[in-house]
């Protein structure tokens, strides 16, 4: 149970010890192993490891993620990690999250408390982590190297917001699409989502997710990404993943 039902998502653990929303009636992570799947789903699916080690080390940049709901910041830590392993040190990550009902610390630090090899990455958050009402939350992390900002709102809301204030730079490198599946959190999947990612991505940005739905399928095709199903982790027989070639405006 989270500490104030007005300002943290509720929490039901299972018998196994994983997190599910109250409200959603669904689980945060693939029950398997969701370190795996946040793997296997937005590092491998967005080809994290090879993009890091292409980057120029003699000329600094910023590699910008954008993900669709932080929940437990499980996709944020397995990032960061391999940023940590495969990035060169002149760059900087730009992490970009939203969550409109944010999990209490002690939520996030028992969930991610499953995986030794993320111990570092969520001392290291939960350090920091602190929701407040109609607050963003925004963070810096190895000598502001990792720059993480979570905003706590409505998805397209959100969205809209990380445009208007210039958040994501030249736009997504990579997209994270999470959130609750379609059937039981219908608004993070709708057309004003996939319309709203267009003008806040670069060309050559990729996508992610976990559902293979027609109809998201359809509506990111609809808004310059060309999706293909590849095969999944546990029992989610494949994932989509995407790339847009053309100039968002930003």
């Amino acid at each position: 149970m989270a500490d104030s039902d007005d300002l943290y998502a509720e929490i039901i653990w299972d018998n196994a010890g994983a997190p599910h929303s109250a409200m959603f009636g669904d689980k945060y992570f693939c029950l398997e192993d969701g370190y795996e799947e946040a793997r296997h789903v937005n590092c491998a699916g967005n080809a994290l490891e090879a993009r890091f080690k292409a980057l120029d080390p003699n000329v600094p940049g910023t590699f910008t993620i954008i993900e669709t709901g932080f929940g437990t910041g499980l996709d944020f830590c397995c990032a960061w990690q391999e940023w940590e392993a495969f990035a060169p040190e002149s760059w900087t990550l730009r992490f970009l999250s939203l969550e409109l009902y944010p999990l209490s610390s002690q939520d996030l630090s028992r969930a991610l408390a499953a995986w030794p090899a993320l111990a570092v990455y969520r001392d290291a958050l939960v350090a920091q982590y602190a929701p407040a009402p109609g607050k963003d939350m925004d963070f810096y992390f190895d000598h502001a190297r990792i720059h993480l900002t979570v905003i706590v709102d409505d998805v397209v809301e959100a969205l809209h917001k990380m445009r208007l204030r210039g958040l994501a730079g030249a736009g997504a490198d990579a997209w994270f699409l999470d959130g609750f599946g379609p059937a039981k959190n219908p608004q993070m999947w709708s057309e004003a989502v996939f319309a709203a990612m267009a003008p806040l991505s670069r060309p050559g940005s990729t996508l992610s997710t976990f559902t293979v739905a027609g109809f998201v399928r359809r509506g990111l095709e609809a808004n310059g990404f060309r999706v293909q199903k590849v095969p999944g982790y546990g029992k989610k027989r494949h994932i989509l993943i995407g790339r847009r070639d053309v100039q968002g405006e930003v």
